[in-house]
């Protein structure tokens, strides 16, 4: 019987917090969502720039091919993208990922073919991939690239391999292992952690009780968000060194620019705090905070494209700079920005669109967590 009790006790008081609860429920749920939305549509897609300077129809030929590739369920394979070798670009545009990898098929690529074909010699023809290994999709690519064109060589009645495929890189790499390529993004997300803590010091105020000396000091709602924000940046410039000084010691290097890397990560923060502000106007505990921002940090942190690739809903262009669906997620540009200053030595001028659009995510971010704050608790003396 007392059995029954507790359980019968417990279990009224769990669904009491009925927002826990949910939280907790649907916690699992968006982990199947997230995983549904990167691998159960397909595979990706990969941007594939093209230079075909070979005469005959077999350059032709491929191309079309490669172009109109599928996966068994349909979805492309490859987005095939006509691209000029000699302007210089294309390297530019490989490092800075317009294109995943970039193939270029030479002159004399049919007449080699059909020369091998007729008399089984001939010199190999050279076919170069240019890729930035920096790049998690790059080997992904290079397999596929040279098991197409060695199936379209076979199919094409030659037993031997006419063909050599020169890998060629962008040279401006400087990511060695799998922990290299996920460094950087690991060094951004470490700040949106405080997105929780952020939740968690506001809803404090609630449990304690304070809020409502606040609210008869007459203190405004941004004056009490901004105190809030600025104790955690400042949280934020200790503690990302020690992140830096951590990727350092486990064997990340990288000449490019730790100061540049400093601010980018500081603007996130900023946006990591407004979320964090939004999230506790909708919380009356520090475990509900902590509980929906985990769920709100987790899913950013697989979409940001640390781990793998999200094939992008694109939306409009501004200034050049493509905006999708996920770019309202702040750790996607902010992941970016990061791995090129660390990975590809990238300056100021090669990220400043992802720094503008993080910069106007996090003010958009903490003006509405000021609204909502002061709509939702400052409002109401504090009293939800």
């Amino acid at each position: 019987m007392r059995l029954w009790a507790v359980f019968k006790k417990s279990l009224i008081e769990q669904f009491r917090d009925y927002k826990a609860v949910l939280l907790t429920v649907l916690s699992p749920i968006v982990f199947i969502v997230i995983f549904g939305l990167a691998f159960g549509q397909g595979f990706y897609t990969y941007s594939l720039g093209i230079t075909n300077e070979d005469h005959g129809k077999l350059g032709d030929r491929l191309v079309q091919q490669i172009a109109g590739s599928e996966y068994p369920n349909g979805n492309k394979m490859f987005a095939a993208m006509p691209a000029d070798y000699h302007t210089g670009n294309v390297r530019e545009q490989v490092r800075t990922g317009a294109y995943d990898a970039h193939l270029y098929i030479p002159p004399g690529f049919s007449n080699s073919l059909l020369r091998h074909e007729q008399s089984g010699e001939s010199s190999p023809v050279q076919m170069k991939l240019l890729g930035n290994p920096a790049n998690l999709t790059y080997s992904i690519i290079s397999s596929y690239v040279e098991n197409y064109i060695h199936n379209f060589v076979w199919n094409n009645g030659m037993a031997g391999n006419p063909v050599q495929l020169v890998y060629e890189e962008t040279g401006h790499s400087k990511a060695q292992s799998e922990f290299a390529n996920m460094a950087p993004g690991l060094m951004v997300f470490s700040v949106f952690f405080l997105l929780i803590l952020s939740a968690m010091v506001v809803t404090r105020e609630l449990e304690n009780r304070t809020i409502q000396r606040i609210v008869l000091s007459k203190a405004s709602a941004f004056e009490f968000c901004a105190g809030i924000t600025l104790s955690q940046m400042v949280l934020a410039a200790i503690m990302l060194p020690l992140v830096f000084a951590s990727s350092l010691l486990m064997g990340f290097s990288s000449s490019g620019s730790y100061m540049l890397a400093y601010a980018v990560s500081l603007i996130a923060t900023f946006s990591a705090i407004g979320i964090g502000l939004i999230i506790a106007a909708f919380c009356r505990t520090s475990l509900e905070a902590f509980i929906l921002g985990n769920v709100v940090v987790t899913p950013m942190m697989f979409l940001a494209g640390i781990f793998f690739k999200v094939p992008p809903v694109k939306l409009f262009m501004v200034m050049g700079k493509e905006i999708e669906l996920l770019t309202f997620v702040p750790t996607l540009d902010a992941v970016s920005a990061m791995n090129k200053i660390l990975i590809n030595n990238a300056g100021l001028s090669e990220v400043l669109p992802e720094v503008l659009v993080l910069a106007t995510l996090s003010a958009g971010y903490f003006l509405l967590g000021i609204y909502l704050f002061n709509r939702k608790i400052m409002y109401s003396g504090g009293i939800k």
